[in-house]
């Protein structure tokens, strides 16, 4: 009898499914295997967050502190990326450069994704002429070019980076809005939403019960694309003068207002911070474009 129970005992445990640390461990191990590039943009994304996290631990100096006798020192062993006119090191703006671009990129996309899903899921299951209206609302706004948008929110706004947040996130919510409206309209008219319509729920209670959920694969992907464009429009804002404003330590800043004025004299100047933004913006791009290939089931099976 103990040998039958003990027998039972282990069939029991080995039939117990594995945790969630083990099912995390395996869909990483099988992003990476399948996914190369997009576990390359993962390992850049995770660097930018640790980075941001501990500036002022990995950053030497003070990235606003000045030191004239120390202008326009190219790399070195004292400063490893150069210092610029004012005599500020490179490296530790950089750093606290990644800072900003962190924030920004996570509050416009926060700000963006929320307002973006609700509206898409509300024209999606209503239909109908709020539908219409919406759209219409959609299409002249990309009728607009988006930078010239951007450049006229942030002249009503003022440039800060809660500024530069709020006017990357308007345009972008209302452009996604569309993207989750298609995503919704399938799941809206689904037999399951028709059942539970049927049996008393609310529309509310089906949008959040059966809509939302199902549309959670598109959300991750339109969110993980969207941060690296994010990051992008920050830089283009601040190379033109409308984003962060000087001193802080924004990578498009340091390519305007350092890079430009120096570029001949001082190379350094240019390499640290476009070589920054360009790695984040490419790392962020194919690790959506990973998730987008993983989670979206027509794409499973295509190289």
């Amino acid at each position: 009898m103990t040998t039958i129970e003990t027998t039972a005992t282990h069939l029991g445990h080995a039939a117990q499914p594995p945790g969630i640390a083990q099912r995390s461990a395996r869909a990483i191990r099988y992003f990476f295997r399948r996914k190369p590039l997009g576990a390359f943009g993962a390992v850049v994304v995770v660097t930018l967050v640790t980075t941001a996290i501990f500036a002022d631990v990995i950053a030497p100096y003070d990235p606003l502190a000045q030191n004239a006798a120390a202008a326009l020192q190219p790399p070195g062993p004292s400063y490893l990326v150069g210092t610029d006119q004012f005599g500020r090191d490179l490296f530790s703006r950089l750093v606290h450069g990644a800072r900003v671009s962190l924030f920004v990129g996570l509050g416009a996309v926060i700000l963006s994704i929320v307002p973006g899903t609700m509206l898409g899921i509300l024209s999606a299951y209503l239909g109908g002429t709020f539908d219409y209206f919406l759209q219409r609302v959609v299409d002249a706004f990309q009728a607009i070019p988006g930078v010239i948008l951007l450049i006229s929110i942030m002249v009503v706004l003022g440039g800060s980076i809660p500024n530069v947040i709020i006017a990357l996130a308007i345009p972008a919510s209302i452009r996604d809005s569309r993207i989750m409206r298609g995503a919704s309209m399938s799941i809206s008219r689904s037999e399951y939403v028709l059942a539970a319509r049927a049996l008393g729920a609310s529309d509310a209670r089906i949008m959040a019960r059966h809509v939302l959920p199902n549309i959670a694969s598109p959300i991750i992907v339109v969110a993980s694309l969207g941060f690296g464009s994010f990051i992008l429009a920050e830089a283009t804002l601040s190379f033109l003068g409308f984003g962060v404003q000087p001193p802080a330590p924004a990578w498009g800043g340091m390519l305007s207002a350092e890079g430009r004025a120096y570029m001949f004299a001082a190379p350094w100047l240019l390499w640290g911070p476009a070589i920054a933004l360009s790695l984040v913006v490419f790392g962020a791009n194919m690790f959506g474009d990973g998730l987008r290939d993983v989670l979206d089931p027509r794409l499973k099976g295509t190289r």
